[in-house]
């Protein structure tokens, strides 16, 4: 058997197009604040995750 190809960076690419249409509906729909507020609670989740991943990492390296 080959390997299967690698679609990681197809699959970036595409998260970013399919986002950035959300924000531009959101944003055309309900307007910039609305929009602007959805992209701070993503990238205050997107914050929480990092510093949860951060933390196990520290308590598995301690143990």
């Amino acid at each position: 058997m080959t390997s299967a190809p690698d679609y990681r960076v197809a699959c970036l690419w595409m998260g970013f197009f399919n986002l950035l249409m959300v924000f531009v509906t959101i944003w055309a729909v309900w307007g910039l604040v609305a929009a602007g507020m959805l992209a701070y609670a993503i990238n205050l989740c997107i914050t929480r995750l990092a510093w949860r991943k951060a933390q196990r990492e520290a308590v598995y390296v301690k143990r």
